[in-house]
This record gives C-alpha cells, sequence and structure tokens, in this order.
C-alpha cells in the first residue's frame, strides 16, 4: 500500500492524510468525536475522483441518514464545481459534474431499494410495489400476529398451551403478542431470520452449548465474589481502627479465609457457596458504643461489612442456588417451549410477506433481505449480480460503521471486491459512539474488525485511529480522557479507551483555563416541588448564568462574542423531562425548544380531536363522550350532566342516560335542546364517515366548529395549530394505506399509545432561531454546540427488558425462565439468567456511550448537573473500590444512573479525604496531560436556587395596578376608577375566621407558624394542609420497595411497640421482637427487611433508652386534646380553635415528666458542621412543634415539663 508524502504545508494531521489515500486493503478508520471524518471522507472521494481518475458513479458511498447523503453529495459537488472552475480544460471534472446527480450516495434503504427496482424480475414481485408507511406496517403486523395466534388457539398444541400459561395473563395475551414482535424484530436483524429462530432451542439441548452457559455463568459469581472479597477486606481494615476485638477480628478473617479458598479454585464450588452460612456478627463492644471516634469507625466497618454480605447473599439467592445438573435439566426441558415460539414467529414471518405481497407493499427490512435475495445464491455464494456490482464499484465507503447490523453487514460483503487483505472496503466510524442498539445496531462488527485489522499485517484489514478533536477545548477533552479511562474497558464499554481511543487537543482556541462545571443539586425535602422541578431550576439558572458572563471564542477571527440562546443546548436521556424544564423557562421567559417525540397525544386540542373522533365511531365509551359534551365545542355544565345522570343512574353508559332523559316526563326544554343539538351532530358526522375518508372527517370537524381558528388564537397558538394540521396530515398518510375507516385509524392511533410511541409536538421552530434548544443524546450526535448542559444524570438507567420472562439477544438467542406447570412457580432457567448478565453489561455499556456522545458535543465549556438526596449516598460514592485503575466490573455493572459512574470517578480527583486504596494510580503520581481533568465541582442548596413564591397580597395588588393602567388608556371617570378599585380591595371583617380550621394537629399549627415567619401566604398553607386525599397504591402500581415515608412509619410501629429493659436487649432479643410483631400482624413479614435495625440499636445502647427503662412510668403513642387559646394564651374566641395531637412517648422519672419525640429525617451535614451545629438547626426546625407539645402536656398536666428530640440518624437533642 503506497501513500504519498504529505508536503508540509496541508491542513491535515498524519493519520487523515493516511485515511484519505489508504488503497489496496480494507480500511477500517477509528474516527473519534470531532476529528473531522465528515471531511476526510470527502476528501477520499475527491482523491479518488481528481487525482485517481475515477468516475462519481463507479463509487458506492453508504451514510446512515438520508440528511447525510444530501449534504455529502452537496459537498462533494461543490468539490468538484470548484476544481473545474479551477481546470476548465478537464473532461473528466466536466463529466463529473453531470454523473454526481447519478451517483451512489446514500443510505444502504436507498441503495437496496435501487437494487430491487432494478432486478425485480429475480423476486418474482410486482414492479409497480410501494413503500409502506409506518402506519400500514404497525397494523398490519398486529393483523397478522391476531391471526396466526388464532390459528394456534384453534390447533391448541400442549406446547401452546403451556407457553400461554407461562407468559399470558387471566385477561390478556399482550405479553406473548410483545414476545413474538420482538423474536419478529431481532430475527429480520439477520441475514437467515428462519435460520436464526429455528437455532434457539439449540442451546437447551446441546450439552457443549450448555457447559458454556454454565461458564459464563462462574465468570459472573466470581465477579461478585472478588467484589466481596474487596468488601471484606476493607472491612478487616477499617477495624483495625476500631480495636483489638478477638471475637469480631476472628469472625472477619473466617469470611476472608473461606472467600480466598474459594476464589483459589478453577471451578467455583457452588454446593460450597450455597451452604455457606454468614453467621451473626458480635455485638457491637460497648467501650466502642461510649466512644463517638470509635463508633464511627465500627459503622465505616460495617458498612463495608454490609456490602460484602450483600454480595454473598446475592449469589446465593440468585446464581447458586440449584445445582448443575438441575439446571441443565431444566433446559431440556424447555426447549420444546422455546421451539415453539420461534415456530409461532415463523409463521408470522410468512403470514406478514404474504400480507405485504397481497398488498404490493414491502418495508425497510424487505429491502435488505430481498437485496440479499438478489445478491446471494441459494448456496450462499455471490450471485452473478453481485458480481456484476462488485466491477461495477471500485470503491465502497460506509459512514456510521459502529451502527451496521449482521443483514447490512452481509449486503456490502456480497458486493466489495476480494478480502480484507486486497479488498476495497473503506469503513469510517468510532465504536465510543454507537448508541443504537434497540435498532438492532451491533457494535460488535466494528469491535471485531478494530482488534483485528493493524497496519503491518498485510494479510489483514488497516486500522487507522483519528484521535485529534478539532472541536472542543482542551479541558473538555481531558476531563472526557479521565472520566473514560477510569470507567469504560472491555469488559463493561465493550473496547478498551487506551492511548488510541483518546481525545487528543487540535482545536486552536485561547489558552484561557476554561474548567469543566459539575453541579451536584441537594434536594430541598421541605419543598413542594419534586427533585426534577428543583432540577429544572437550576438548569435554567445555569442557561442564564451562561447569558450574563459567558462568550463564544471564534477560532477564525480569534475574537470573542457575546453568548446568545441558539448557543446553548440541554441534553438528556430522553424527553420525559421536558414539561417540567418547559414550565420553568416560561416562568423565567426564557425561550426553549423542545425537539420532542413526545407529547403529540397529551396536547389539549390533539386531545379533544381523538375524543371526538373515538365518540363518532363509538358514543358508548363514556369518557370521551362526556369529554366531548364538556369540551369548548358543545359547553355542557357538570350540573347539566348531572341532570341527565340522575333520571338514569343504573344505564350503563352514559348515551343510555342521555336517551332516557330525552324520555323523561320532567326535562329542562333547554337541555333538551342541546342534547339534540349534540345528537344530530353526532348521526350527521356518523353517516358522513361512512362515505368519506378519516382526514375528509377531521377537515369537516376543523370548519363546522372553527376549531383551527380558536386553537390559533391560545396561549402556544402557533404550535396548536400546527398539531391539528399534523393530526389532518396523518390521516391522510393512514388512507394512503392499505387500511381505511375511522375504527382502523382509532385502532393505529391506541396502538400507538400503548407502544409509548408518540408523534411529537409540530416543530414550529427553525434551526437559526435563537433558542435555547432541549434535545436528547440520540438526536444531538453529529452535531456540536459552544455550550452543552447535560442534565438528568441522576435519573435511572431503562432496565425494563432485564428479568423478564422471555429475554433476547441477538448473539445469544433467547432466554426462557423456568415455569412449573403443577407447582406454578417461575424462576431464572440457566439461559434467561446468563442472558439477562450479558444484557445487563450491553445496557451499561451502551449508556456509558451514550455519556460520551453527550460530552463530546461541547464546545466551549460543559455543564454536568446531577441530584443527590444524602450526603451519605455522595461518600459512599467517592469510595468506590477500583481494580487495574478502574471502578470495579461490579461497580459498573451494578450502576444505576449516569451520576453514579461519573461522580465515583470524578470525585477521586476532587476530593481530598479520601483514602489512597480508593484512589486511582493516578492520582498518586504525575498525570499524562491528556488525562489531567479540570472540573468545578459545585454542591448546590435546592433551596438557594428555588423561587419564593408571590403573597396573594402582592398579587393583587400588581393586578389591581394593571387594572388601573388599562383603565388610564380609557375615557373612564375617576369615581368609576375609586368603585372599581373600593369593590376589590374589600375585605370581609371577619375574613380570619373562615380560615382557622375548627381542629388543627400540632404538625399543621407547625407548618402554619413555620410559613407565616418566612412571609408565605396563609393561603397556601392551608392548600398544603388540606391537600387532597391519599389511597393506598393499586398493587399492579405497588414498587418491591417502601418509600421513605412508608419506612418512617414503620420504624414508627417498631418503637410504638419496643420494649425498655434496665439490662437493655440483645441482638437475639431484638430480633426475637421484630418477630413478635410479625406474628401479631403489627407488621408485615416481608418488611422487615426495611427496618434500620442498627438505628434500632444504636437506640437501645443509647443514654436515652436506659433513661426510660429506669424511669416510674411510661406512656406511648399519648393522644391529647387542647384548646388553642388555652395553649397560647393570647388570641380572641373568633380565632380559637381545637388543638390534637399525639406524642410518641411521655415518662415520668423522680416526679418530672418528660416527653419524647422520634425523627426519621434524612438531613445533609455540610463539611465542617459539627454536631453542636447540627443540633441547633434540626432543634431550630422543630422547635415550633416542640413548643406546642409542651405547652399542651403543660396546661393537661398543670406542672413543668421537659421534651427530647430522638433522631435516629443523629441521637439525642434536649428541649428546655
Amino acid at each position: 500500500m503506497t501513500i504519498p508524502t504529505k508536503p508540509d504545508n496541508v491542513q491535515w494531521t498524519d493519520a487523515q492524510w493516511e485515511s484519505i489515500y489508504a488503497q489496496g486493503r480494507d480500511v477500517l478508520v477509528a474516527a473519534a468525536a470531532g476529528s473531522g471524518k465528515t471531511a476526510v471522507l470527502v476528501e477520499r472521494i475527491i482523491q479518488r475522483i481528481i487525482r485517481d481518475g475515477i468516475d462519481v458513479d463507479r463509487l458506492l458511498v453508504v451514510t446512515f441518514t438520508n440528511l447525510s447523503a444530501r449534504e455529502m453529495k452537496h459537498r462533494i459537488e461543490t468539490r468538484i464545481q470548484q476544481a473545474s472552475i479551477e481546470n476548465p480544460s478537464n473532461q473528466h471534472l466536466k463529466n463529473q459534474r453531470s454523473k454526481i446527480q447519478q451517483a451512489h450516495i446514500s443510505t444502504l434503504h436507498s441503495f437496496c431499494l435501487k437494487l430491487i427496482q432494478q432486478h425485480y424480475d429475480v423476486l418474482n414481485i410486482d414492479p409497480n410495489f410501494k413503500t409502506a408507511s409506518e402506519v400500514e406496517n404497525i397494523l398490519l403486523l398486529e393483523k397478522v400476529i391476531d391471526d396466526v395466534l388464532e390459528v394456534h388457539y384453534d390447533r391448541l398444541a400442549p406446547e401452546f398451551v403451556t407457553l400461554t400459561e407461562q407468559i399470558s395473563t387471566d385477561r390478556d395475551d399482550a405479553a406473548l403478542r410483545d414476545i413474538i414482535k420482538n423474536l419478529y424484530h431481532f430475527s429480520i436483524a439477520n441475514p437467515n431470520p428462519k435460520a436464526w429462530l429455528n437455532a434457539l432451542n439449540q442451546s437447551y439441548l446441546d450439552g457443549e452449548l450448555q457447559q458454556r452457559y454454565l461458564k459464563i455463568l462462574d465468570e459472573y459469581v466470581r465477579l461478585y465474589l472478588i467484589a466481596a472479597q474487596n468488601a471484606i477486606e476493607a472491612a478487616y481494615q477499617k477495624f483495625e481502627s476500631v480495636g483489638e476485638y478477638p471475637k469480631h477480628i476472628t469472625f472477619i478473617d473466617n469470611h476472608r479465609q473461606f472467600l480466598n479458598a474459594l476464589l483459589s479454585e478453577p471451578r467455583i464450588n457452588k454446593s460450597k457457596l450455597h451452604e455457606y452460612q454468614l453467621g451473626r456478627m458480635p455485638a457491637k463492644p460497648s467501650d466502642v458504643r461510649k466512644d463517638e471516634m470509635l463508633n464511627k469507625a465500627y459503622e465505616e466497618f460495617k458498612s463495608s461489612y454490609d456490602q460484602f454480605k450483600g454480595y454473598i447473599q446475592k449469589v446465593q439467592d440468585e446464581f447458586v442456588a440449584r445445582e448443575d445438573d438441575s439446571l441443565t435439566e431444566e433446559l431440556i426441558h424447555l426447549a420444546p417451549r422455546v421451539a415453539y415460539l420461534a415456530e409461532l414467529t415463523n409463521d408470522v414471518i410468512d403470514a406478514f410477506s404474504k400480507a405485504k405481497r397481497e398488498r404490493n407493499i414491502l418495508d425497510f427490512s424487505d429491502y435488505e433481505h430481498f437485496a440479499l435475495q438478489i445478491l446471494k445464491n441459494e448456496d450462499g455464494n455471490p450471485s452473478e449480480i453481485a458480481q456484476l456490482y462488485r466491477e461495477k464499484f471500485d470503491d465502497i465507503l460506509v459512514d456510521e460503521y459502529q451502527d451496521t447490523n449482521k443483514v447490512q453487514e452481509e449486503i456490502i460483503t456480497s458486493i466489495k471486491r476480494g478480502d480484507e487483505s486486497n479488498g476495497n472496503l473503506f469503513m469510517v466510524g468510532d465504536v465510543k459512539q454507537s448508541i443504537y442498539k434497540f435498532r438492532q445496531a451491533d457494535p460488535s462488527l466494528f469491535i471485531e474488525k478494530y482488534e483485528r485489522f493493524n497496519r503491518t499485517d498485510e494479510t489483514k484489514g488497516w486500522r487507522i485511529d483519528l484521535s485529534q478533536n478539532f472541536r472542543s477545548r482542551k479541558e473538555v477533552l481531558s476531563t472526557t480522557n479521565y472520566l473514560f479511562h477510569h470507567m469504560m474497558d472491555s469488559q463493561v464499554g465493550e473496547i478498551e479507551y487506551d492511548h488510541a481511543a483518546r481525545l487528543y487537543y487540535g482545536a486552536s482556541f485561547d489558552e484561557v483555563d476554561v474548567p469543566l462545571h459539575f453541579n451536584v443539586l441537594v434536594k430541598d425535602q421541605n419543598s413542594d416541588l419534586d427533585i426534577n422541578e428543583q432540577e429544572a431550576h437550576l438548569v435554567a439558572q445555569q442557561v442564564q448564568t451562561i447569558l450574563e458572563t459567558q462568550k463564544v471564542y471564534d477560532t477564525q477571527t480569534n475574537t470573542y462574542r457575546k453568548a446568545t440562546y441558539k448557543d446553548i443546548v440541554i441534553l438528556e436521556r430522553n424527553n420525559n423531562n421536558a414539561r417540567q424544564l418547559q414550565q420553568v423557562f416560561k416562568d423565567k421567559d426564557i425561550p426553549l425548544f423542545v425537539n420532542s417525540k413526545q407529547g403529540y397525544f397529551e396536547q389539549t386540542e390533539v386531545r379533544l380531536m381523538l375524543s371526538f373522533l373515538r365518540t363518532i365511531d363509538n358514543p358508548l365509551q363514556d369518557i370521551y363522550l362526556v369529554g366531548l359534551m364538556r369540551s369548548v365545542i358543545y359547553q355542557f355544565t357538570e350540573e347539566e350532566l348531572a341532570k341527565i345522570r340522575v333520571t338514569a343512574p343504573d344505564e350503563v353508559y352514559f348515551y343510555q342516560s342521555i336517551q332516557h332523559y330525552l324520555a323523561f316526563e320532567e326535562k329542562e326544554q333547554t337541555l333538551v335542546d342541546k342534547l339534540n343539538h349534540f345528537l344530530d351532530d353526532l348521526t350527521k358526522y356518523q353517516s358522513y364517515s361512512r362515505h368519506h375518508t378519516v382526514y375528509q372527517l377531521i377537515d369537516k370537524l376543523y370548519n363546522d366548529h372553527y376549531l383551527i381558528q380558536y386553537f390559533s388564537g391560545l396561549t402556544g397558538g402557533k404550535g396548536r395549530r400546527a398539531n391539528l394540521y399534523g393530526l389532518f396530515n396523518k390521516a391522510v398518510d393512514f388512507e394512503n394505506s392499505s387500511f381505511r375507516g375511522l375504527f382502523q385509524f382509532i385502532r393505529f392511533i391506541d396502538q400507538m399509545i400503548e407502544r409509548g410511541k408518540d408523534f411529537g409536538e409540530e416543530n414550529v421552530i427553525g434551526p437559526n432561531d435563537n433558542v435555547v434548544r432541549l434535545m436528547t443524546i440520540h438526536s444531538s450526535k453529529g452535531l456540536e454546540f459552544p455550550f452543552v448542559i447535560y442534565s438528568g444524570l441522576s435519573r435511572k438507567f431503562n432496565m425494563r427488558d432485564l428479568g423478564r420472562p422471555v429475554v433476547l439477544n441477538q448473539h445469544e438467542g433467547l432466554g426462557l425462565q423456568y415455569f412449573d406447570e403443577t407447582e406454578g412457580l417461575f424462576y431464572p432457567s440457566l439461559i434467561s439468567m446468563t442472558i439477562d448478565l450479558i444484557n445487563q453489561k450491553e445496557l451499561i455499556s451502551e449508556e456509558m456511550r451514550l455519556v460520551y456522545v453527550a460530552l463530546t458535543r461541547a464546545k466551549e465549556q460543559l455543564y454536568l448537573i446531577g441530584t443527590t438526596d444524602d450526603d451519605e449516598k455522595l461518600a459512599k460514592l467517592r469510595e468506590t473500590p477500583i481494580e487495574h485503575d478502574k471502578l470495579t466490573t461490579i461497580e459498573r455493572l451494578n450502576a444505576k444512573t449516569p451520576f453514579q459512574l461519573i461522580y465515583s470517578v470524578l470525585s477521586k480527583h476532587l476530593s481530598t479525604d479520601i483514602l489512597d486504596q480508593y484512589l486511582f494510580a493516578g492520582e498518586l503520581a504525575d498525570k499524562d496531560e491528556s488525562l489531567r481533568p479540570s472540573v468545578s465541582l459545585n454542591y448546590i442548596k435546592a433551596e438557594d436556587i428555588l423561587p419564593v413564591e408571590e403573597t396573594d397580597d402582592t398579587a393583587q395588588k400588581r393586578s389591581i395596578e394593571t387594572l388601573k393602567n388599562r383603565l388610564a388608556l380609557e375615557p373612564t371617570q375617576q369615581s368609576t376608577l375609586e368603585l372599581i378599585e373600593a369593590q376589590l380591595l374589600y375585605e370581609y371583617p371577619h375574613r380570619k375566621a373562615t380560615q382557622h380550621a375548627s381542629k388543627q394537629s400540632v404538625s399543621e399549627l407547625k407548618r402554619l407558624m413555620e410559613t407565616e415567619q418566612a412571609n408565605t401566604s396563609y393561603d397556601r398553607v392551608r392548600q398544603y394542609q388540606l391537600g387532597v386525599a391519599t389511597y393506598d397504591r393499586p398493587s399492579f402500581m405497588q414498587e418491591d420497595r417502601l418509600t421513605p415515608t412508608e419506612i418512617g412509619t414503620l420504624m414508627h410501629t417498631v418503637m410504638q411497640h419496643l420494649p425498655f429493659q434496665a439490662e437493655g436487649l440483645t441482638d437475639d432479643e431484638l430480633d426475637a421482637y421484630f418477630d413478635k410483631l410479625v406474628v401479631h400482624s403489627i407488621i408485615k413479614a416481608e418488611d422487615i427487611r426495611y427496618i434500620r435495625k442498627s438505628e434500632i440499636r444504636d437506640f437501645i445502647n443509647s443514654k436515652l433508652y436506659q433513661t426510660i427503662a429506669t424511669s416510674d412510668q411510661i406512656y406511648r403513642e399519648l393522644p391529647f386534646i387542647v384548646n388553642q387559646n388555652d395553649v397560647e394564651q393570647e388570641g380572641t374566641q373568633e380565632d380559637s380553635s381545637i388543638i390534637q395531637g399525639m406524642i410518641d412517648l411521655v415518662f415520668v422519672k423522680d416526679g418530672t415528666y418528660h416527653f419524647v419525640d422520634y425523627k426519621t429525617d434524612v438531613f445533609v451535614r455540610r463539611k465542617g458542621m459539627t454536631d453542636d451545629e447540627i443540633g441547633q438547626q434540626l432543634r431550630e426546625k422543630y422547635r415550633v412543634q416542640m413548643e406546642y407539645y409542651k405547652r399542651a402536656l403543660e396546661t393537661i398536666l398543670k406542672r413543668p415539663v421537659s421534651g427530647r428530640l430522638y433522631f435516629f440518624k443523629f441521637g439525642e437533642i434536649f428541649i428546655n
């Protein structure tokens, strides 16, 4: 391979120059973010045309999107024109200007379509086929699955019956249908879908494959055991700082020796591991309890031990509970069910293909598979047509190769020349940006070549690394490198982040140091706003700060300009938080554009139209019927609807109630007229829909009721109008399919909603509009922005596909859970367990790559925003264990959020109080400049950035001033203005009495006084106080864990019955007490795991417990009712209310009464704060409540009392 010498005056780097001129072998260019791959690809094409004299139509250029293809063609055409102008006598260049229009620069789907159009005779299909719309494809596939299942329900084969029992519910077979759909989509991403399906059950029958899965499971068990070993070693080291306690040392050392012995064996002894008893740790030594420093050290040791215990229990419960022989026997039992699932899916493939042929339509998967049929003979060898295309194309260039799937790879391989040592295939991409696994993209295709291709071995392809980044400031690059160097490798991330994978600075910014900003928002527990809303306020503040303080550097002119809205992008994993951001940005008058595929069906105007259409189709749907009647179109009042219903309360449908009311003797004529008008319209539109298309019906509704005009006049009218026109256009697309009628259209919409597939609001903002943009990371790929705010870091990864009854993987096949028909029990099979673990690794790997894409969009500055509600969680993340200078594999695999990964890495660089064992090697030695992060870590209290709400009085005065200003524009007399103002300002003389409840709890009075002290309106407190009724969540909505509030209630229940004994309670006695609570149905057995046992133990060991245990009398959960005036000793009779409350515990010692209030608060301990400072904060927080308790008891007992607060997270606080 000969590459021309690079002149000194060219702009290209050495790697770029090689990428442009490398020939003679297949070439893989690993192009990192911002490395100029598109420019290199265009230049390579241009040089092939100009330097090598190749015609542009003898090149096949494959892009990922149609937009990329158009941009690529435009760039090439522009360069050809420039070259032709510079060389007017060059006939070859003149020819290229005409041939560019026929150039094969397109997506692979477009290439396949042309191939089919030219060779349809090979396929024996009608050449007048059309492409199926998304609407048609969805509806037709659903119909085909219906038909196939109907056939199998008629047959009722034993395997089918078992499958339906295992997968379907009593209500429907939706789960089975979803599995078939998923299997269909997975299978068609393979060159031979039926062969892939038919091979699925082989893993269940083949002994060697079974042993392979057992080995994979062993590898994961070993990973967990290594993590457990690290945890018990950390526990051992931490206990050394506690002191010499032989029982504890022996207890820990026994665990260490057991793990060391277990891990020294080549295969994990599962029986020994499963039978291993963790035992009960010896009680905390009494002298440790009394010493604050020792107690803290002990708790740190206990935390590491609990981590060890958790790992061992997980392995015992999930991975080694059954013997290998049992696991493999279960697979043999499952094999017929897997084969039947494959048969069902094969039937769907055949039926779907037949249905499409009958309608003469093709979908995108047909493009690929028909292209393969044309290019491959039945024996798998290239066809004559493929040979022609091999001769036709001198070069095949594939952009974004990391997003290719197996079918596309097979198509490309069929038309390329030679093998990799002498081929003509040029591939460019970045596997670190492979983020389309949900579209069946297969990054392993890239990785396999990346690891095999090299420069020196001429029998293999040539790999070139483009690592220089020309987009971003060096601080963005070095911080990104640091982060991924410590968390991405072939285990998690699927590629080593080594020297070749790093980003190297290549831009020409000034030398000003611009650190990355990592903002951690500490949740305000007292705010009515949820954490997402609080985060939205921080994002908005960050935008305002950028606009006020930042400038954009122009690398061409070396000058600065002021930052504008359109310089800023907000990136999130999805747009689920878009509504909160839109509202906050609207309140702050910041223009925000959300290019979302969500929210369309939630828009008022769209919901109204869908209700109208559903009612026309079937008026026996109460929700839509009543919604339409209440809407702006017909304007029935709630009172009128009640009158209709009350005349026929026993009717099943509201439509029947209408008919009944019209026949009612005592009906109101006005209401009758409205109903007749409504029913006449309904009848008219039903008749119209039978003879006209859906879009014609929609158009008639718009015109008859002036809906376009009405919604255009509302706030956001431009977008509302676009949404209505969008619905009309979607109906046009629907009618262009092979489906017809209102019922089918509504079914299509319903399926879109059920699938969670939204259209998104119609786009009314252009790319050059000066607005802040909210984008998903996926939609930002390939783009760049001066300022990137990457928010939502603390939202959990989407792991819904893990742990399902059926799990799928392109390489591993299908994992079916074991179902015992006789017992009706489900549990993971060997293959479903293993595939779940593999899928988890692939999921976390892709989430890592999404983080990489997000970080590398930034040119000037990058802002990361995460949230926390607990400083202890941050402390644990700072001490995330490491191995081989990376976070441990298990810690990465078990990560739940991007924040967990990012903070665990960056905090090790930014914190000064971390033990050396938790630091990366680079923190202890000089660091490579490309790995030297530049980060500003900021902890921001939410209460410092949340807005203070306007009081009612202020709002009223502002409204009056606005009215005055408007009236001043009219020839209004002064007396009229004074009269209006007097009426608006009138205040009911006894208004205060109307605002007081006749009975209030102490907690409500506490909130009231705190709010008044904070200058918040009383009405706001009353709204919070009265609130709305809350009910138990339905079982199907309940999570498998308790909420913090429920845990607080559980802790109070435990304390309510806790025995007080002068000698305290041993661990065995405490466990027996918990069991007793379950036996007596005071708590649920499954809730025991949520009891904070260590905190109960700390209370038992406390001085307060000992004082109570040795007291004369104890009263638990003491209720009281007193007159508010008696307690407050002020106010008038008009203000008087009854106060009721419940005191957790009252005890009498030496004739003095004392009360105790337990608190389960989780509070944030700021760095540097002393216990006295924290105690004062907590005492002040509950001062009002404790004063009421104290006064109430003193009023009742006629003697002084003292109080104590006991915080499970802090300890006792005495109240005078």
